[in-house]
């Protein structure tokens, strides 16, 4: 299902495209494994509102070869740091050569296991929560970002449109019951601010306004 109209989605990508090198060989790596990623219009937003909020302080639940924690590290700074879960040793180590050659060696850990599992042992406060992992575990992710955000921190979840699944009005998949249960959650919660924006596959970004 086409969320946008082709002709738009390849403009906005080449916009969001500015040639750096590294990136094009991960987006190259990604199409060949036909292996998901958050591709360069999301990537380019994840920059600009990490920008926006200040973000220093970084993690990723779920961070495959290190796509989107490259987005991050752009916007981050030499200050800032950036951590990844990956639940796969070999494309962690995929994502330390990546970054690496990005010039951000130093800036950015990697933890391989349960990307949930790691964040509950984790202290904020933090600037950003990248959500991406399994979606039928998305709902477990915002009591997490929740205790480790800090007031006016953002909460990111992608696929939160899921090719158009959460259309469905009454989804007997566990997947797409996840997406639809964060969103629900996320619209209701009196201590976040949310907007899901169409882009690529949908991407919330909520606002922590509570303590």
């Amino acid at each position: 299902m086409d969320l946008i109209h082709p002709d738009i989605d390849r403009y906005l990508s080449v916009l969001a495209h500015d040639g750096d090198p590294v990136l094009g060989e991960m987006e190259r790596l990604a199409a060949q494994r036909n292996f998901p990623i958050v591709g360069p219009q999301v990537g380019r937003m994840l920059e600009v509102v990490a920008i926006a909020c200040g973000a220093k302080q970084v993690v990723e639940l779920g961070s495959g070869f290190g796509y989107s924690a490259y987005w991050f590290l752009r916007a981050v700074g030499p200050e800032g740091t950036v951590l990844l879960t990956e639940g796969s040793a070999e494309r962690a180590t995929e994502a330390e050569t990546f970054l690496t050659l990005g010039g951000f060696a130093g800036r950015f850990r990697i933890e391989v296991g349960d990307g949930l599992a790691i964040a509950e042992a984790l202290t904020g406060p933090l600037d950003i929560v990248f959500c991406d992992i399994d979606k039928h575990d998305y709902p477990k992710a915002l009591p997490i970002a929740r205790r480790l955000l800090r007031p006016g921190g953002l909460f990111i979840t992608d696929n939160m449109l899921w090719s158009g699944k959460v259309l469905t009005a009454a989804p007997d998949d566990n997947t797409t019951r996840g997406v639809l249960d964060l969103t629900r959650e996320l619209y209701t919660a009196p201590d976040f601010v949310t907007t899901l924006l169409p882009l690529r596959d949908g991407v919330a970004v909520a606002v922590k306004v509570g303590p």
